[in-house]
């Protein structure tokens, strides 16, 4: 899985492009890969894309999809992606984790590995939630939400 840096696009060694034959897989897994990985590699002209993805049969590619909307600005997948923090699935935490950590601008601080560190998160991330949800603004030249302040809304 790979984190987001902020500048990063659709160029980086032909990563949008691999992530676009992968969504078109049969095997969920690999669906998934893709999916997740239009969030690292894509842009906006992602995001439609992604939100199909939304609905799949698959929970992999669901969760996926969520991780990717985060990473693409979608304020909506992030109260998706803190209850994923206590989810029995480790995949499925650590993609919590790595989407909130890299656009919530919360400076909240997570274990994946660890069930107590992500049940101790997700109560943090639901109280930042509460109190900055309705006013987060997306940085498009940062790839992070702010509350409030310059950037391009995006809820």
């Amino acid at each position: 899985m790979f984190q987001r840096l902020p500048g990063s696009g659709a160029g980086i060694t032909g990563g949008y492009d691999k992530a676009m034959a992968e969504v078109r897989q049969r095997d969920p897994i690999r669906r998934a890969g893709g999916v997740a990985n239009l969030g690292v590699f894509g842009g906006p002209e992602a995001v439609k894309t992604v939100k199909g993805f939304a609905q799949d049969e698959a929970e992999a590619v669901r969760v996926a999809a969520q991780f990717a909307l985060a990473l693409l600005g979608q304020a909506e997948a992030l109260p998706k992606m803190i209850e994923y923090l206590t989810h029995e699935k480790h995949e499925y935490r650590k993609r919590a984790v790595v989407a909130l950590t890299s656009v919530a601008g919360a400076d909240i601080a997570a274990d994946h590995e660890s069930v107590e560190s992500c049940a101790a998160a997700k109560k943090a991330y639901e109280a930042w939630w509460k109190k900055s949800g309705s006013g987060l603004v997306w940085d498009e030249r940062k790839k992070v939400f702010t509350a409030g302040g310059a950037g391009k809304a995006k809820k």
